[in-house]
């Protein structure tokens, strides 16, 4: 597969260290002074990721980003700068406009294990099985129609009271929002979007919609994984992972992953949807089989890539952050070396599998036992704690 990165710098002499970073990586290598310069190269070029300058003068890298998107939507976009203010960050997020921020000055090793390892986590959701078997997901847009209308809303700067409106036009999928927020972020809100969005920021509930409307558009699910238990599961999942960064990372968990837990899953109902047949088959398989054959393995075989990697290729093009998307990519491998974030993923792993243990309890679990000693605890120390958590509901 190709690895074609471009960087967008204003100063020359940077331009030059990044370009000779990115031939040490293997990659073929693109570089602009400009945001116009940087979309010339992107029409006549297949990016893979593209990596700008914030400061920039005619056309800044958030707004250079912003069209990269719009344009390109399955390039991974990257923030490179010194310069930060938390407004600027919580615009990247709220818009979608770039998938990860990274800062100058930087170290060329690190710098150059995250754009390798970014890469070797694309060919995992970006291969062309994948992309063969996204093309077949007919109607993709019009299940999730309020969350793209809520993204442009977003980017039209638009008044919270029209967005919470357009949200309130499906009474189901507004309903659902606010489910998951009361049971998901523990608020108790009289049942207004709006007080919702004040409380948890755009960007968490643009992604509460995403998951909302695409469970909204599954007629029904293979016993035992129904609807109810699914919305359970992400929401239980949530607060989990919220919990282990509080009681045993010691740390609040960055807004960027506040919906990682909910949208971690989206293949595995997204394959449902497209295949309900195929799939209800294959969970019997899942299910039955004596030998309990990884469930990924049996999605290999049957569609020839797993509920992970369709979950974080759709993620990546509607533009979650890329900690969501690598939760979802591996959250059933933990350990794998193209992590860049392995808390976060060992968080979600450990979170979801003990989410299905209290929905599922029969549920053959693929637990990774190798977790518990990289984040610095015992099984028995994590059950309890967890225990403590799941039964004061905090």
């Amino acid at each position: 597969m190709s690895r074609n990165i471009l960087f967008v710098d204003e100063e020359r002499s940077t331009l030059k260290m990044l370009e000779r970073l990115g031939y040490e990586c293997s990659c073929e290598v693109f570089v602009a002074e400009s945001g116009e310069a940087g979309l010339k190269i992107l029409e006549t070029n297949p990016i893979d990721i593209v990596v700008s300058d914030l400061r920039l003068r005619v056309m800044n890298g958030q707004r250079f980003l912003r069209k990269v998107k719009e344009r390109y939507p399955y390039t991974t976009r990257i923030i490179l700068s010194e310069y930060a203010s938390e407004t600027t960050l919580i615009e990247g997020d709220i818009d979608g406009s770039n998938s990860l921020y990274l800062f100058k000055p930087w170290h060329d090793r690190e710098l150059k294990t995250k754009i390798s390892k970014l890469f070797a986590a694309r060919e995992l959701y970006h291969n062309p099985t994948l992309l063969e078997l996204s093309g077949k997901l007919e109607n993709l847009s019009q299940i999730t129609g309020i969350y793209n209308s809520v993204c442009r809303l977003i980017e039209q700067d638009a008044e919270v009271s029209v967005i919470t409106g357009f949200i309130e036009t499906d009474p189901a999928v507004a309903a659902s929002v606010l489910r998951i927020v009361n049971f998901g972020f523990l608020i108790n809100y009289p049942g207004s979007i709006n007080q919702s969005i004040a409380y948890l920021g755009l960007p968490i509930i643009k992604s509460i919609v995403l998951y909302s409307c695409i469970l909204q558009s599954v007629q029904s699910l293979a016993s035992p994984f129904t609807a109810p238990r699914m919305a359970q599961h992400a929401i239980k999942t949530n607060r989990i992972m919220a919990a282990i960064y509080t009681k045993v990372y010691e740390q609040r968990m960055p807004d960027s992953l506040a919906t990682a837990g909910l949208l971690h899953n989206i293949g595995f109902v997204l394959f449902q949807r497209y295949y309900p047949a195929e799939y209800k088959k294959l969970l019997q398989e899942f299910l039955l089989t004596d030998a309990k054959k990884p469930l990924q393995a049996l999605e290999k075989q049957t569609f020839g890539v797993t509920h992970s990697e369709l979950g974080a290729y759709l993620l990546n093009w509607w533009g979650l952050p890329y900690s969501v998307v690598e939760c979802a990519l591996f959250h059933n491998n933990p350990t794998n070396a193209s992590i860049i974030d392995p808390a976060a993923v060992m968080a979600i792993h450990l979170a979801s599998n003990y989410s299905w243990n209290f929905i599922l309890p029969e549920l053959h679990q693929e637990l990774d036992g190798e977790v518990f000693a990289k984040i610095g605890v015992t099984r028995q120390q994590f059950e309890k704690m967890l225990g403590i958590i799941m039964k004061s509901g905090t």
